[in-house]
C-alpha cells in the first residue's frame, strides 16, 4: 500500500486501491530509510473477531460518505472516490513528525473481523484506540454497504478525518496490496541535516 508524505508541503496521500502510478515509487527513492530499516517495515494482518463489538459501539450513518461530505462534515483536503463511491485515496495533512510515529508504532494494520453478519477487513490508518473511539462515525461508501470508512469529526471545525477503511470487497481493495507497505517520505528534515 502506497502512503506518501511530503514533509516540505506537509501533505500526504494514502492510495487505498492499486493503480498504475504506484510503479513510479520505490523504497530506494524514499527518505524513510533514514529512520527505519526498510526491510523491517510491515503492515500486520491480525484476526480479531471481537473488533465487530467495538464497531457496533459507533454510530452507523444512514447517508453514504459522498452524501455526507459538506453536509455532516467537511474534508480536510480531498478524498478521491470512483464513479460508484468507493474510496480510491485519501489526501491529508501529514508531516514527518506525524508520519514517523504512525510507521514506528504500526498504526497501519489490517484486521480480519466479523461484523454485520459478514466477514470484513479493517485497515486502520491511526492508533487503534483512536480508530475505535465510540464517538467516531461509520459511513457506508455505497448503498451496497460492503465498504465503509470510520470518520473522526472535530466538534469545533466539523472537519472529518478518515481513521479506517472497512471492506468486504477484496476485489477492489486486495489484501496483498494492503499488506505491502510502501512508505514514501520526501524532503525529510534529516536528509537536509546530513553532512
Amino acid at each position: 500500500m502506497l502512503i506518501t508524505c511530503d514533509n516540505s508541503m506537509q501533505m500526504g496521500y494514502i492510495y487505498l486501491m492499486p493503480n498504475e502510478t504506484i510503479a513510479e515509487y520505490t523504497l530506494e527513492k524514499s527518505d524513510i530509510g533514514l529512520y527505519y530499516d526498510v526491510n523491517s517495515l510491515s503492515i500486520p494482518r491480525i484476526k480479531w473477531l471481537g473488533m465487530g463489538h467495538s464497531l457496533n459501539q459507533m454510530r452507523l450513518a444512514t447517508k453514504t460518505y459522498r452524501e455526507a461530505v459538506d453536509n455532516a462534515f467537511h474534508c480536510e483536503y480531498w478524498n478521491d472516490l470512483d464513479s460508484e463511491g468507493y474510496m480510491i485515496g485519501i489526501e491529508l495533512y501529514l508531516t514527518e513528525e506525524l508520519f514517523l510515529p504512525l510507521v514506528a508504532h504500526q498504526a497501519f494494520k489490517l484486521y480480519d473481523t466479523h461484523w454485520r453478519n459478514r466477514d470484513f477487513r479493517v485497515l486502520t490508518l491511526d492508533a487503534y484506540h483512536d480508530v475505535l473511539n465510540k464517538n467516531n462515525i461509520i459511513y457506508p461508501l455505497t448503498a451496497e454497504k460492503d465498504a465503509f470508512v470510520i470518520i473522526a469529526i472535530d466538534p469545533l471545525s466539523k472537519v472529518g478525518k478518515i481513521m479506517a477503511l472497512i471492506s468486504a470487497r477484496d476485489d477492489i481493495y486486495p489484501i496483498e496490496y494492503l499488506q505491502k507497505p510502501l512508505f514514501m517520505l520526501a524532503n525529510s528534515s534529516r536528509y537536509f541535516n546530513r553532512d
